[in-house]
């Protein structure tokens, strides 16, 4: 009898803690958090125009704006779409590798249709920016996480969609050319304001870890002294060596604070991701893009750029004929036949970072 007594308390009492867990399990579902976040659905992007899908403001006008104005998506979607290439960008290729859509640009998250977008997550990248103030007007990448933090405040996004996410951090030196246009003598200054570079990217990224970004993957530099924008004095014939040991500094200390970030039980993942091994393989295939250091569309003069259009209108820039065969397609910006390629090289990386 006893034993009888016994067995119908217990069975009373694990019935109540299953109710408990199922009535728990049931809240959150609904706050849109269930028990299993799940694999990465979602990818929150910042940085600069190697990512940017848009949020360059249209109004700041041709001159700023060129990437919202021909000849920018020539090749996709055959219309400017705010992305400074002919197509499409870095971000659209990690996002495509994670079987998802190009996350809505925060600019855009209010416009028709954005919310499926959304689904997505959302890129807060914006051409000209940097890690500090760039005097291009732009949010810096400090600006761009309060952004992402407003959204999850708000609860655009829940808890769990941040754990269930990946973020893109891509910065790729409008800092070093800030300051290279306002100290002339900026090589002697260079390791001091890299130090202080490196030391407010860190705090940025242990942002992310505290807002629950569950894998952060950060660019290094591509090979920037090999751009048009350094190789047009040698008639695109070769690259910056100043710019390029500099560059080589940037990622050595890129590869050591991934190191340092990854040591002592984070809550989040950091990955460095080398675009620059990327693109430099490309230089060297000179079968698949005939004239690597020149640009696809090409200013006429000095101070001129793709896209620019001169006091009558005319363009002050002529466009080759067939995109995919150069890598750069402006005077700083891959084509998409190039972000296309590089990713062949990033694709299996950004897979095992994304894997658990």
């Amino acid at each position: 009898m006893a034993c009888s007594i016994f067995f119908l308390i217990f069975s009373l009492v694990s019935l109540l803690l299953m109710s408990k867990l199922l009535l728990g399990a049931a809240i959150l579902q609904a706050n849109g958090c269930p028990q299993q976040c799940g694999n990465h659905s979602k990818l929150f992007v910042f940085g600069d125009s190697y990512a940017d899908t848009g949020n360059l403001g249209q109004r700041l006008g041709r001159n700023i704006a060129r990437s919202w104005f021909p000849p920018y998506g020539m090749s996709f979607p055959h219309k400017p779409t705010g992305r400074f290439s002919d197509g499409r960008v870095l971000t659209d290729f990690v996002a495509s590798s994670m079987r998802i859509g190009s996350p809505v640009p925060y600019r855009m998250r209010r416009a028709p249709g954005a919310s499926q977008l959304a689904s997505y997550g959302m890129n807060f990248a914006v051409a000209g920016s940097g890690v500090f103030d760039t005097g291009n007007f732009q949010r810096n990448l400090a600006l761009q996480i309060d952004q992402f933090e407003s959204q999850i405040d708000s609860g655009v996004f829940s808890g769990c969609d941040v754990r269930a996410s990946a973020a893109l951090v891509a910065v790729s030196g409008n800092d070093y050319l800030h300051l290279a246009q306002r100290d002339p003598h900026y090589l002697l200054h260079l390791d001091r304001f890299m130090s202080a570079l490196f030391a407010e990217l860190k705090r940025d990224l242990k942002r992310l870890e505290r807002l629950g970004v569950g894998r952060v993957m950060v660019t290094n530099l591509h090979p920037v002294g090999c751009t048009p924008y350094y190789t047009r004095p040698t008639n695109y014939t070769r690259c910056s060596a100043d710019v390029s040991s500099a560059v080589a500094e940037h990622n050595r200390r890129l590869r050591e604070l991934m190191s340092e970030l990854g040591r002592g039980g984070a809550a989040s993942s950091f990955f460095g991701l080398d675009v620059h091994g990327a693109i430099s393989s490309l230089l060297r295939q000179a079968e698949k893009f005939g004239k690597p250091l020149a640009p696809c569309c090409e200013s006429r003069g000095e101070g001129d750029s793709c896209g620019q259009v001169d006091e009558e209108g005319k363009e002050v820039y002529r466009v080759c004929g067939r995109p995919e065969e150069h890598l750069y397609w402006d005077a700083v910006h891959p084509t998409q036949a190039a972000w296309a390629a590089a990713f062949e090289f990033l694709r299996l990386p950004v897979q095992n970072i994304l894997r658990f």
